[in-house]
């Protein structure tokens, strides 16, 4: 072999050496030029290669700003890849004809401007197909929207790219994804700037973040982009400006590159969506929240792991890594506490129940059962969960399948269960019924979630659950005035809490605090307890 076939040889090898050689790309600046990675691409490519070598193939999940070539990257990495390959395809899905027609005229251009000895025969060249005959490979491109794109082929190297914005996303991603195998040698990659919360997209970050499917995230920040600077002079930074240099380093160009966008934009939360500086950042919700963003995002710091898992055997908790119910503190000597219980039908593929456990009197979260179970064992739950925590005092939600949990646990001669006063007549004995749970109604709903949300203001909420924070981001009013789940989202932590945050107020504890009125009663409760 000669010393340029050596050279050629190598080059196949190694992506960044050939891009740098090879593959041309048209600037911001309306310029045509090698590709040289940049810093957001080099970590791209860093990562992705790191998972080669892991696992003999790649499962990326990436999340990023706009214009920091995500996609070029993905598109010159697969065009390197057919080339230098039999029998390969390579396969791109976004979200609108307009960014079909872009990605791929990327490839054309990677191709048309390859050296001739080097550039490969095509059989197939037109607006959606580059088909290398004499390799047997090919590079296709197709848009979100028919329910057939993508089926009924096998796919070695797949991008999906603004995957947050398809249309039917769930079925397309369903579908294409059967056409790749499971073998080693195969790529996908999925990109998207956010676009709320509760979408495949978010749902497959947010379980790629916590390893719970196969996918690496990989999140680019938007100062990494060496062009996103202004010049900066005369400029007074503001409070906000002022943390974000000391949190991320950011220098005054940058930011004056930031303000700038804000005001192009004219929304300060878009900007965040469009050029995030965190992961949580990126996810904005739609509709109107219910709990302020930077409430949320301060919240979402404090949260940590828990310090294990369990499950129930019998009438114990016992240690299981993938148990049901996370814990963050066990049980302490003369320590009391509460539990808020949301209750579901317990269908595989519906909402969750769930438990949050809270130390009283700081409102501390130190556990939370959370998962697909029957309303009648989710009452065999919640007692022995109560009884470990020192017979923890018990609210229930009795809407709907809550009566089921209810009235098994009264009928295990559970001995502390909340009993429901009607809320029109609190405070009025003359006046006051009782009924074994919480009822949850339009008006109390607001009642128990306005009080979380002033414990989230005020930095009282005492959350380590990360996942109970991300449903707050996706909680929202909707059209008619109601608080909930935005659409494809779930609500089970959040009511579970604000229940259980009810719970410290039945017991005296109002905003975490001993209600000095009542020494007698809570006394006569806790004595229950022993």
């Amino acid at each position: 072999m000669d010393a340029h076939h050596a050279t050629l040889a190598e080059l196949s090898k190694d992506f960044t050496a050939y891009a740098a050689a090879f593959l041309w790309i048209r600037t911001k600046e309306a310029e045509v030029k090698s590709l040289v990675l940049n810093r957001a691409q080099q970590y791209l490519h860093r990562e992705i290669e790191r998972q080669w070598a892991e696992i003999g193939k790649v499962r990326v999940i990436g999340l990023k700003g706009r214009q920091q070539g995500f996609s070029t990257y993905v598109e010159a990495r697969f065009y390197w890849r057919v080339v230098h390959a039999l029998a390969s395809q390579a396969f791109i899905l976004t979200h609108e004809q307009a960014a079909t027609n872009n990605l791929f005229g990327m490839v054309d251009r990677f191709h048309r401007y390859l050296p001739d000895p080097i550039r490969p025969h095509t059989a197939t060249a037109n607006a959606k197909e580059l088909f290398f005959d004499r390799l047997d490979s090919g590079y296709k491109v197709g848009t979100a929207g028919s329910r057939s794109v993508g089926r009924g082929s096998t796919i070695q190297f797949f991008h999906g790219s603004e995957l947050g914005f398809w249309s039917n996303a769930a079925e397309h991603f369903a579908g294409v994804l059967q056409a790749v195998p499971a073998s080693e040698g195969t790529e996908i990659i999925l990109e998207s700037t956010a676009n709320g919360v509760g979408d495949v997209f978010h749902e497959l970050w947010l379980d790629a973040e916590r390893g719970r499917n196969e996918y690496r995230a990989i999140f680019v920040p938007w100062f990494w982009q060496p062009e996103y600077r202004a010049p900066a002079e005369g400029l007074v930074l503001d409070s906000e400006e002022l943390e974000l240099a000391k949190r991320f380093g950011l220098d005054r160009e940058q930011l004056a590159w930031r303000r700038a966008k804000i005001g192009e934009l004219r929304s300060s939360d878009l900007f965040r969506q469009e050029y995030p500086c965190t992961p949580e950042e990126a996810f904005l919700y739609s509709g109107r929240p219910v709990f302020e963003r930077a409430w949320l995002l301060l919240a979402q710091r404090e949260t940590f792991k828990p310090r294990g898992r369990r499950r129930l055997v019998g009438d114990k908790f016992e240690e299981a890594a993938e148990g049901d119910l996370r814990v963050w503190s066990e049980p302490k000597p003369n320590e009391r506490y509460v539990i808020g219980a949301d209750v579901a039908e317990g269908l595989v593929h519906g909402d969750y129940s769930c438990a949050d456990v809270l130390l009283c009197p700081s409102g501390r979260q130190v556990a939370q059962w959370h998962g697909h179970i029957g309303p009648d064992r989710f009452a065999d739950v919640l007692a022995a969960l109560g009884r470990w925590y020192h017979t923890a005092f018990i609210g229930v939600e009795r809407n709907n399948h809550g009566l089921t949990t209810l009235t098994r646990l009264r009928d295990g001669h559970y001995p502390q269960l909340y009993s429901q006063a009607d809320l029109e007549y609190r405070g009025s004995a003359d006046h006051e019924t009782k009924r074994i749970g919480w009822l949850t109604t339009h008006k109390s709903k607001f009642k128990i979630i306005d009080q979380l949300a002033a414990e989230l203001r005020d930095g009282d909420h005492g959350l380590a659950c990360r996942e109970s924070v991300d449903e707050m981001l996706s909680y929202v009013i909707h059209e008619d005035g109601s608080y909930g789940a935005q659409v494809n989202a779930f609500d089970d932590r959040v009511m579970a809490r604000a229940i259980a945050g009810e719970m410290l107020y039945a017991q005296g504890y109002g905003r975490y605090r001993p209600r000095k009125p009542e020494p007698d009663d809570l006394t006569k409760s806790w004595k229950k307890a022993a």
